[in-house]
C-alpha cells in the first residue's frame, strides 16, 4: 500500500506537462545567526546567476525566460522516484532539507527602478497571446494548477467527488520534491483518541484573527478552526494504516502536563501532525511529507485525476470575464491548453522571483531600507519560495493583491536562540542583562529582535532540572515533541551525557530535520559558565548579579523587570550542572521563509476583481490564496502554513463542486450570444459588499424570464440568515427583478438590502447586454 510502482502510476498518468508546486513551510525555525544565514542564502540563490540586462521595456521573452522556475523539470536526468519509505529516506541522507527550499527560485529581470510600483509593473507586463502556439488540447471539469499540499488535497477531492479532474504539476515525477513539513489541525479524530485536548474551535479561530489584527478574511480562518480536523482525518484514511502509524506523531498531545493556556495572554494549541522518521529502525528524523503528498497523488490517480507532470503553466484561458482554463509547455517544449469548467490554482507563492519579492512585499522592502539599505535593490530583498507565476496568471485574468502590510512568513524576524529540546528561557545580553520579555518573542512576533545591532549577544540559560522545567512550556514553533518517547528519551540520553568546557557537547536537535546536533555548552558553576559564553569583567559580573536578581523573582513569582508569564517563573538556575546555549544577531534584516500574500478570494476560494466580484471558474488555493494570515505569520500553533494550505485544498474542492452543480455563472458569457426575448437565456452572477457582509446574487434566466434566484453572503458581521436570503431571493423572482418591492421590513439589514439590489440590477445587465 505505501510502495509506489512507477509503473502503474505513469500508465494512470500523463507525464508530459506542469503547474507550480503550492508551497507550504517549514514550522521549526533554527538561531537567530543560523535563521539569518539560511534565509540570505535563500534570497540571494537566484541572484547569483548573472541577471537579465536593464531594457525600458521587460518583454513577455524576458519574463518567460527569467521568471519561470526550471528545478526539477528535467534538470536531473538520473532522477528516480522513490517507490517506497525506504528508497525516499535513502535519497533524502542526511535529512538536509535545503535543496528542497531551493525549488522555486529564478533570477531577476534587472527591471529598472522608475518600473517598480506601477499599476502594471514591469514583472507582470502584457499577458502574452499564445492560443496560436497550442498543439494540442485536453478537457476535463476541473483542472488544478500545481501539486504542492494545497493542490494534491484539492485534485484528490475533487477525484473523490467524481469529477473529472486534471492536475498539472512544474516538476516532473522523478524529480518531485516539496520542502513542506509539519502540518497543524485542530480537534482532528487522530489527536482526540490519543487524549489530547478538544478545543472550542471558535476560540482558535478568535485568537487567529487577533494574532492577524483583524486583517485575515474571517471566513477562511474559521473555516480552517473549525474544519481543520476533519480533513486530517479524511487525509489519514486515504493512507495505510501502517505507514500513518510509522511516520505520522501527533505533537505534544501529551508531556507538557504543568502549562497552562494563555501564555503572555497569548493562546497556543495542540494539533500539529509531524511527518518524521523517527522511532524507526533507521531513525534519520528525515521529513516523510513530501513523500506522504506522492502516496496521495497517486491515490488521486486511482481515483480517477490525470497528473501532468512537467508542465509549466504560462496564462489562464479566459474571456468575458470568465476563465475556462490555461496554457502549459510540457516537458518538449510543446504549447498544450487544459480546458475546463473551473480552474483552483495551487502554484506557491513569489518568494522565490526576487522581482515580485521587492514590488509586492512592503515589509521586506522597507525592513531593508530600516537597515539602510537600498529597497530597490533586489538583493537587499531575500526570502524563499516559489516563481509567482500562478499569482501573474491571476491577475493577467483580472485578480488583485491582497492589500497591505503584506505577510511574509518570519519575514523581518530573527529567532531568539533556544536549546535543542525547545521552550523559553531567560536570555542574557552583552552586558549579562535580560533586555527582553521572552514570552512573547514566538514566531511571528520576534521583529523585535531585528531591531538590534549586529553582535548582540542571546545567551539562554537552565540549569540541571530543565527536564521538569519543560512540562510548564507552552508548544512552541521550536519546543521538541514531548509526547514522542524516541525524541524525549534521545534528548534525556544527548543531556546525561554533558561535558564542561568550552568545547562544549552536542544533543540531537529535534526541532529540525535530519541527525543535525546542536552544541550546548556546560559548567559546574555559574562562574565557569560565564567563562564559556564570553563574560568578562563587569559582564560577567552583570550576568552572575541578573542570575541572582532572576532566582529571587523566580521565589516571588513575578518578573518585575520584563513581565515573563509566571509560568516561566519556575525557572531557576541554581541547580548544577548548568547549560547554556547562544546566539548573535547578524546585523541584517532576516528575509524569512515563503511569501503568504496572494489574490484576494471571497472566503469560498473564489478569486476577485477589484470590485470585489468573484471571476468565474477561477478559484486559489495555499500561498495563492490571500488575506490568510493579516499583516505576519503569527500564529497559535506552528505547523500553520502546510495544514492551512492543505485544508484551502480540501475545501475549495466543496466549493467548486457545489458550484459546478449550481452554475458558476457567466456561463454564456464565452461564446456569442442570440435571443429572440428579454434576456440572453443563462446563468449570471454578481457580487456586492455592505457594511454587514459580501452578498453574492446568482440568477438564472430564460430569454422571457427570471427563473430562478439564490443569494449568498458572507463576512465579518453577517446579519442575512437563510429564511432572508430565501425570501429575498423569492422575491426577486416573484418581481421578475422589480427590487423596488422590498421583502425585507428590519432597518437594520438596510446595507444588506442595497447590495442585494445593486447585485440584482448587475445580474439582470449582464443577461442584457
Amino acid at each position: 500500500m505505501n510502495k509506489i510502482s512507477r509503473r502503474n502510476f505513469i500508465r494512470a498518468s500523463a507525464l508530459s506537462a506542469l503547474g507550480a508546486a503550492a508551497a507550504g513551510a517549514l514550522s521549526g525555525c533554527s538561531n537567530s545567526a543560523s535563521s539569518a544565514v539560511a534565509s540570505s542564502a535563500a534570497g540571494s540563490a537566484a541572484a547569483s546567476e548573472a541577471p537579465a540586462a536593464a531594457a525600458s521595456t521587460i518583454t513577455w521573452d524576458d519574463i518567460f525566460a527569467t521568471s519561470y522556475c526550471q528545478s526539477n523539470r528535467g534538470s536531473n536526468p538520473d532522477a528516480k522516484a522513490p517507490e517506497t519509505p525506504e528508497e525516499y529516506i535513502e535519497q533524502k541522507g542526511n535529512g538536509d532539507i535545503m535543496g528542497s527550499m531551493m525549488v522555486g527560485m529564478v533570477d531577476p529581470l534587472n527591471i529598472p527602478e522608475e518600473q517598480f510600483m506601477n499599476n502594471k509593473p514591469a514583472w507582470l507586463g502584457d499577458e502574452p497571446q499564445l492560443a496560436d502556439k497550442v498543439e494540442y488540447t485536453k478537457d476535463c471539469e476541473v483542472l488544478v494548477i500545481g501539486a504542492g499540499q494545497a493542490g494534491t488535497a484539492a485534485a484528490l477531492r475533487c477525484a473523490e467527488e467524481g469529477l473529472d479532474t486534471i492536475c498539472c504539476e512544474v516538476q516532473t515525477w522523478e524529480e518531485y520534491d516539496n520542502y513542506a513539513c509539519d502540518l497543524t489541525t485542530y480537534n482532528s479524530k487522530f489527536f482526540l483518541d490519543k487524549g489530547a485536548e478538544k478545543y472550542d474551535p471558535m476560540d482558535i479561530f478568535t485568537e487567529y484573527m487577533v494574532k492577524a489584527l483583524g486583517h485575515a478574511n474571517q471566513k477562511i480562518v474559521k473555516d480552517y478552526a473549525t474544519r481543520s480536523g476533519e480533513a486530517l482525518d479524511w487525509m489519514l484514511a486515504e493512507l495505510d494504516p501502517d505507514y500513518v502509524a510509522k511516520y505520522a506523531h501527533a505533537v505534544n498531545y501529551k508531556g507538557n502536563k504543568h502549562f497552562q493556556n494563555p501564555c503572555s495572554h497569548s493562546y497556543y494549541y495542540v494539533g500539529m501532525t509531524q511527518w518524521r522518521d523517527t522511532g524507526t529502525e533507521t531513525n534519520t528524523n528525515n521529513n516523510m511529507w513530501p513523500y506522504t503528498v506522492r502516496l496521495l497523488q497517486q491515490k488521486a490517480v486511482e481515483k480517477g485525476c490525470e497528473y501532468i507532470y512537467g508542465a509549466q503553466g504560462l496564462t489562464l484561458v479566459h474571456d468575458n470575464g470568465k476563465v475556462t482554463g490555461a496554457i502549459f509547455t510540457d516537458i518538449d517544449g510543446k504549447y498544450f491548453q487544459v480546458n475546463a469548467d473551473a480552474v483552483i490554482v495551487a502554484a506557491g507563492d513569489f518568494g522565490g522571483n526576487p522581482d515580485m519579492r521587492l514590488d509586492l512585499c512592503d515589509t521586506l522592502r522597507n525592513l531593508a531600507w530600516s537597515y539602510g539599505k537600498d529597497r530597490t535593490d533586489v538583493n537587499n530583498v531575500s526570502s524563499m519560495g516559489r516563481d509567482g507565476s500562478g499569482i501573474r496568471m491571476m491577475m493577467w485574468a483580472g485578480a488583485t493583491m491582497e492589500a497591505g502590510p503584506r505577510a511574509g512568513q518570519a519575514a523581518g524576524i530573527n529567532s531568539r536562540p533556544s536549546f535543542p529540546f525547545g521552550g523559553i528561557w531567560p536570555i542574557f545580553g552583552n552586558d549579562g542583562k535580560r533586555f527582553f520579555n521572552e514570552t512573547i518573542t514566538r514566531h511571528g512576533s520576534v521583529g523585535y529582535l531585528d531591531m538590534m545591532p549586529e553582535g548582540q549577544k542571546m545567551v539562554c540559560v537552565t540549569d540541571s532540572n530543565w527536564d521538569a522545567y519543560c512540562e510548564y512550556q507552552a508548544y512552541d514553533h521550536q519546543a521538541m515533541d514531548r509526547s514522542n518517547e524516541y525524541m524525549l528519551e534521545k534528548v534525556r540520553k544527548d543531556m546525561a551525557n554533558y561535558k564542561t568546557g568550552p568545547d562544549g557537547f552536542s544533543v540531537q536537535a529535534f526541532a529540525r530535520y535530519g541527525n543535525d546536533p546542536t552544541t550546548l555548552y556546560a559548567a559546574d558553576t555559574l562562574e565557569e559558565l560565564a567563562d564559556i559564553m564570553g563574560y568578562e569583567g563587569d559582564a560577567k559580573q552583570g550576568f552572575l548579579d541578573e542570575v541572582k536578581h532572576w532566582n529571587e523573582m523566580c521565589d516571588a513569582g513575578y518578573d518585575s523587570d520584563w513581565g515573563a508569564d509566571a509560568s516561566m517563573m519556575h525557572f531557576k538556575i541554581q541547580d548544577p550542572p548548568f547549560f547554556a546555549a547562544s546566539a548573535v544577531t547578524g546585523g541584517n534584516p532576516s528575509g524569512g521563509l515563503c511569501q503568504h500574500a496572494a489574490v484576494c478570494t471571497d472566503g469560498e476560494y473564489r478569486v476577485l476583481t477589484g470590485a470585489k466580484a468573484p471571476i468565474p471558474g477561477l478559484y486559489a488555493v495555499g500561498n495563492c490564496c490571500g488575506q490568510r494570515y493579516g499583516v505576519q505569520y503569527h500564529t497559535p500553533t506552528a505547523g500553520n502554513s502546510c495544514g492551512s494550505a492543505f485544508v484551502t485544498g480540501y475545501l475549495a474542492a466543496e466549493y467548486v463542486k457545489n458550484d459546478l452543480d449550481n452554475g458558476i455563472g457567466g456561463e454564456n458569457s464565452a461564446e456569442e450570444r442570440t435571443t429572440n426575448g428579454k434576456y440572453y437565456a443563462g446563468t449570471y452572477t454578481s457580487s456586492k459588499n455592505s457594511s454587514y457582509s459580501t452578498v453574492t446574487v446568482t440568477m438564472t434566466f430564460s430569454e422571457d424570464a427570471i427563473t430562478d434566484c439564490k443569494i449568498t453572503s458572507s463576512g465579518n458581521e453577517d446579519l442575512m440568515k437563510d429564511d432572508l436570503r430565501s425570501s429575498m431571493a423569492a422575491a426577486v423572482v416573484e418581481s421578475q427583478g422589480d427590487t423596488s418591492v422590498d421583502a425585507i421590513t428590519s432597518s437594520t439589514l438596510s446595507f444588506s438590502v442595497k447590495a442585494v439590489q445593486e447585485a440584482v440590477a448587475d445580474c439582470i445587465a449582464q443577461a442584457k447586454a
